[in-house]
């Protein structure tokens, strides 16, 4: 069995949605360290770069075409008490993370 390649792009969005995550985190004590909270939103990322390429992603509702075409997501448990929800376009190996966000804000939408 051949390994397949695959490359990962966080969109611009996404990449400040992440760095604004990391501060909230802190500012909002949910975590007591920066580190802390920079190791919960590297633990998203790395999820994202193991996982994206084998799991089937489920066809998003047409709720968040407003981020993109023909958007699938795959989810991550981070805890007991929050589910992240990645979603993106993937085409020839490439997977472009469009948007992500969490049971929170948005279970009711899928």
């Amino acid at each position: 069995m051949g390994t397949e390649k695959h490359e990962i792009v966080f969109s611009q969005e996404v990449e400040l949605f992440l760095d604004e995550l990391l501060i909230l985190l802190f500012e909002k004590e949910y975590f007591a360290f920066p580190d802390s909270a920079k190791q919960y939103v590297d633990n998203l990322i790395s999820y994202v770069e193991q996982n994206i390429s084998i799991h089937v992603g489920k066809e998003a509702s047409a709720y968040y075409s407003r981020y993109g075409q023909n958007l699938k997501y795959i989810t991550y448990r981070a805890n007991k008490m929050t589910s992240w929800y990645i979603f993106y376009q993937e085409r020839n190996g490439v997977f472009l993370i469009r948007y992500i966000t969490n049971n929170h804000v948005a279970a009711h939408l899928l």
